[in-house]
């Protein structure tokens, strides 16, 4: 037999060299495998990661123009560099890094000792397919520093320079063997010959093809994919072979698509090589648009990649790099510094001008800054009306746009006399988050600033959804105006969360719903605090503010509450894989108040001490005594709860041994990061959820209300691929600790399942986000909210206009006067009517004031209406502020919120917390699993413990596909029969508008009939048996009765006859198991019949 697998491995081996030839065109060098005792080749000469004559060839050819002594000189160098002093791992991967910017740039050499330096270029780059495409097969090379010896299987070389090496396996062999191959020769065996490697690749006739570049872990490897958006089809080997290696693809990967991060070496995943070749064609004509790639995916590196192709292929260009919060902005830059670009970061407003109005940056020392990062809020200045000063970055000044951008050009008149334009022959502009505020007046003066010939790029994760735009209607259209695709252009590329899932580029999720039931300990008393507490405040103040604590988020925040939840995360803490050093969590509440209520429980109070001194509340909250003299005039429960957020935050600076917020911050971050088992929790409200630079985590426990973009970017702080860590991470001979992360868990106290899931599914729509509308629909709705809002407009000024002549016409002029009218009861005419009508009025005409504002010439007016109406605007706000003061009107509910927090800490009692969607495939948390269990009454105890029959129906759903999962992988042929039952199930569901207690039953039916497993003959008995039973067309054309005797016999064997290590194939148990295999099933059985029994006992034994 092993006989029989060699010549497997030759033949497939064969065909690779064939595709290489015949349908690539790439050249064909030969063996190269030294002879058995022999160090060379049969022509004397040694193989090396360089083939000299190659490199002639090209330099020497006629497109260039270089003398003999450049070319030698040229080879001579090149050898240098790319000789490995040392066989240490960093020093690889220095030398790789330094060789591959000499690859893709030159090396200055004088034509002679008369001539001037000039630069010879090892590569045609500005046509591509005139360089020298080859390959070459079993490569045999001895390394000179570690004397041991390799031969990987094909090396591919471009102009005689070896940038990629390959490892082929037969069918039976897994990819990850030829990784680990791939990786030997890095690490142990020849690392000198990966010097001039960008690629290593590993690929199995069956098993599929993977790449990476030299020194990545395994888990990082990804296939070759199309860009076409399918989940779940991976390309056969040939496949990607044909793709990967299509010369131009090939040659662009190469000089595009490999970075230095850090000192780690990278390339390109295949989503981020389409959107730089999607991206290509765009950046010539300078046409707008978005890159939309999921959370977690490589965004900023994508970000890195498009500049770096841009200042390679554009003269004179400048990049300017837009974020709208501080931490992403220090990020961004931190980003181009580790990839060893030379970014500036600008300092404030007029640091920005000049940075952009200057070619250099002569005053810092510094190199031309091509590449400048900012917030957008430094591009934001006008005049004040009030004060009369210049303000900067107020994107919501209170002046119509046009108005706001004639004061920003006269502001850049006076600072630039000479006139202002930003440097560059080719300007882009990338605007990260580009979603969320890249809008408004600051993205109008952004580009009013960078000036008409200027591309701008928009990055988001997370786009706002059609079915958003859609919920504001056309009154708030300016959210329309602002997002995304109208701003920015059409999509130039598209990468969806369920792709990445897909490529295993980040993690799948793991939900599970913990419910804290709670119950108004003792009514009577809570009534009459209540009463004592309202005394003074009017009955309609009085519902409102029992309004607003009636909902259930408000008693969501009760003391008790918080402490039973902080009990189960601390169960949570104690088991896998919360208790590895590797793992850590996030816990996201809904006040600032909650979160220091969490953190004074897990640090000082609780018994339990698993979290102490390692946890930490990170919030915008920075506590000073000005914040409590800001109190001094509340009531004692107001100023108790300022009280308590001062201490609290400075007790946890003390706590963690730093001075202020800032210090805190970054050291919590930190530990976060890189000493996990130092740092298991961490604390949040909206800090640290989104952007690319929020910490990434195992666990999130949710105890907030959020939906739809803010959700999807919470949920994907735990979806990103675990990374192996240092026990110390200073020191790089300090233990390894071994990441073990499968999945991202998110723990659910609010019940936020089904947005959850809607956002999940939203994120996943190609065709659901910005893209419901395109380019020609977005403006079209945007003229005609204009149209809507200019109607709006005029009729409230029209109400306006009438109650103030009304009031006119009474001799009444003065804002005293006016307020004292609206005080003053008449005749049957009460003064509160007449306020609450006059609220009405005002708040109407204010609101759809600013709702045009922005658009106001464009919807028609003149300059000198647009005027009034601002004027008018402002008038309507003041005398309504003025009327609620006086009439003590302007009453805010939220003054009460901690007096009403006291009642509920002291009234509302919680249970621990229940599990009511458990993470795992097991149900009995509505004990419909035995197939005994009477239907109905199942179906009546379901609906009871979820509240209704949608929500039944959706819990039972839920886990009908996690144990649907568990199928498949134990036995495909009955997964893929309940997957279809369930489907069938969920599509009747659709089309009904209520679930009915009918479509309950039939779901706990298809539960009890998965656990009670399939109808397979009584003398199979274990779950192997039946799996193979139901797979048998996969290994078996026997009839019934032979079928279930051959089962019987292999169940047999792996119960007597097999023993340790037999489901690794690449051991010697795993091929002796396959022996055995092949004798049981008969001469007549073959390769694929025998793996086919082995996988199926390897997932059910």
């Amino acid at each position: 037999m092993s006989d029989y697998i060699d010549q497997k491995e030759r033949e497939y081996q064969n065909e690779i060299v064939k595709l290489f030839c015949d349908e690539l065109k790439y050249d064909y060098l030969g063996k190269l495998q030294y002879a058995k005792s022999k160090t060379t080749l049969d022509n004397g000469e040694k193989n090396s990661p360089i083939i000299d004559s190659e490199v002639r060839r090209f330099l020497s050819s006629p497109s260039n123009h270089y003398t003999d002594f450049q070319i030698e000189e040229a080879l001579r160098i090149l050898k240098e560099e790319t000789r490995l002093p040392d066989k240490k791992r960093g020093i690889l991967s220095d030398t790789s890094n330094s060789v591959y910017e000499r690859l893709i740039t030159h090396i200055a050499i004088q034509p002679d000792a008369e001539h001037k330096h000039e630069n010879v270029t090892l590569f045609d780059f500005d046509n591509p397919l005139t360089n020298h495409f080859a390959i070459a097969e079993e490569v045999s090379y001895i390394d000179p520093l570690t004397g041991k010896h390799s031969r990987p299987d094909i090396v591919v070389y471009v102009n005689g320079i070896a940038l990629c090496v390959i490892e082929l396996k037969r069918s039976t062999v897994s990819l990850e063997e030829g990784i680990k191959q791939s990786l030997s020769n890095e690490l142990d065996l020849i690392p000198s010959f990966f010097t001039t490697t960008q690629f290593t690749v590993a690929a199995s006739d069956k098993n599929g093809f993977k790449y990476a570049t030299i020194l990545t872990p395994q888990k990082f490897w990804c296939h070759w994919k199309r860009d076409d958006h399918a989940v779940g089809v991976k390309l056969t080997d040939k496949e990607a072979f044909r793709e990967f290696f299509r010369k131009d693809v090939f040659f662009d990967l190469f000089r595009y698509g490999v970075i230095n991060d850090g000192g780690r070496k990278k390339v390109m995943r295949p989503h981020q090589f389409h959107a730089l070749r999607a991206a290509m064609p765009r950046l010539k004509e300078k046409t707008d648009g978005v890159i939309w790639h999921s959370q977690g995916s490589g965004k900023s590196l994508t970000m890195v990649w498009l500049a770096k192709y841009i200042r390679r292929n554009f003269k004179n260009p400048r990049v300017l790099v837009i974020t709208d919060r501080t931490e992403l902005d220090v990020q961004i830059n931190n980003t181009f510094l580790g990839v060893s670009e030379s970014i500036y970061q600008a300092k404030s407003a007029d640091d920005l001008l000049d940075a952009l109005q200057m070619a250099n940056r002569v005053k810092d020392n510094s190199h031309k800054s091509w590449l400048v990062c900012s917030l957008i809020h430094k591009f934001g200045r006008h005049i004040n009306p009030e004060t009369g000063k210049e303000e900067v970055g107020d994107d919501n000044a209170n002046i119509p746009l046009e108005k706001y951008l004639e004061e920003l050009q006269a502001l850049l008149k006076a600072k630039y006399p000479n006139g202002f334009k930003a440097k560059g022959e080719h300007k882009f502009v990338f605007v990260d988050e580009c979603h969320r505020t890249q809008g408004g007046r600051l993205h109008e003066a952004m580009r009013a600033i960078m000036g008409s010939d200027v591309m701008f790029i928009g990055f988001t994760g997370t786009p706002l959804l059609h079915e958003e735009k859609k919920k504001g209607g056309y009154a708030q259209y300016t959210k329309v105006a602002n997002e995304s695709e109208h701003r920015f252009g059409p999509f130039i590329h598209k990468y969806l969360h369920k792709e990445a899932v897909d490529d295993k580029v980040i993690l799948d999720l793991q939900y599970e719903g913990r419910d804290v039931e709670q119950e108004v300990s003792d009514k009577n008393k809570l009534d009459e605090k209540l009463d004592e507490m309202m005394k003074g405040v009017a009955e309609e103040n009085r519902r409102n503010i029992e309004d607003r604590w009636a909902t259930v988020q408000k008693i969501y925040s009760s003391r008790e509450r918080i402490e039973r939840i902080a009990n189960s995360i601390f169960d949570d803490m104690a088991r896998y894989p919360l208790n590895q050093d590797w793992c850590n969590a996030m816990l996201v509440c809904d006040s600032i108040y909650s979160a220091y209520k969490y953190y004074q429980y897990f640090q000082h109070k609780a018994d339990n001490t698993i979290l102490k001194d390692r946890c930490a509340v990170v919030t915008s909250y920075n506590p000073n005594d000005g914040d409590l003299r800001k109190k001094e005039d509340g009531d004692e429960a107001t100023q108790d709860e300022a009280k308590f957020k001062n201490e609290m935050a400075t007790q946890s600076h003390k706590d963690l041994g730093v001075r202020n917020a800032e210090e805190y911050e970054v050291k919590a971050k930190r530990l976060f990061v890189n000493q996990p088992a130092c740092m298991k929790l961490l604390i949040v409200v909206d800090k640290l959820l989104t952007g690319f630079d929020a910490p990434s985590a195992t666990y999130l426990y949710i105890d907030k209300d959020m939906r739809d973009h803010n959700l999807f970017q919470a949920i994907c702080r735990v979806n990103r691929l675990g990374v192996d860590l240092k026990r110390d991470p200073d020191d790089e001979n300090s233990e390894t600790i071994f990441t073990h992360k499968e999945f991202g868990f998110i723990v659910d106290f609010k019940h936020t399942f089904s947005n959850i899931k809607n956002a999940i599914t939203n994120f996943n729509d190609a065709n659901g986000g910005l893209s419901g509308y395109d380019s020609e629909d977005i403006e079209g709705l945007l003229e005609d909210a204009i149209t809507r809002n200019k109607k709006r407009l005029n009729d409230a000024k029209e109400a306006y206009d009438a109650m103030r002549s009304d009031w006119e016409r009474q001799g009444i002029h003065t804002v005293d006067e006016v307020v004292e009218y609206f005080l003053t009861d008449f005749e049957n005419n009460p003064a509160k009517e007449r306020r609450l009508l006059f609220y009405k009025i005002t708040q109407a005409f204010v609101v759809a004031y600013h709702n045009i504002a922005d658009y106001i010439i464009r919807a028609g007016f003149t300059q000198e209406e647009a005027d009034c109406l601002h004027k008018s605007a402002c008038e309507a706000s003041s005398l309504r502020q003025r009327v609620k003061q006086a009439s003590d009107e302007d009453f805010d509910v939220k003054m009460r919120d901690p007096q009403m927090r006291q009642l509920l800490d002291r009234y509302i009692r919680a249970d621990e917390a229940d599990t009511i969607i458990p993470a795992t495939a097991d149900f009995s948390f509505l004990d419909l699993l035995t197939s005994s269990s009477n239907t109905d009454d199942a179906a009546r105890k379901a609906e009871e413990e979820a509240g209704s029959k949608k929500a039944a129906a959706e819990k039972i759903t839920a886990k009908a596909r996690l144990v649907i999962n568990d199928w498949k992988q134990r036995d495909k042929a009955q997964g893929e029969s309940f997957a279809v039952r369930l489907q069938t199930i969920i599509d009747e569901i659709k089309k009904e508008t209520e679930v009915t207690v009918e479509t309950i039953k039939q779901l706990i039916e298809l539960i009890k009939s998965m656990n009670g497993k399939s109808a397979t003959p009584e003398s199979l008995t274990s779950d192997f048996e039946k799996a193979l039973w139901n797979n048998r067309s996969d290994w078996t054309k026997l009839d019934n009765d032979a079928a279930i005797e051959l089962i019987l016999t292999i169940s047999e064997y792996f119960q007597i006859k097999v023993f340790d290590g037999w489901k690794d194939l690449t051991r010697p148990a795993g091929f002796k198991c396959l022996k055995g295999l092949n004798k049981i099933l008969g001469e007549n059985s073959n390769e694929e019949q025998i793996y086919a029994v082995h996988s199926i006992a390897a997932n059910n034994l």
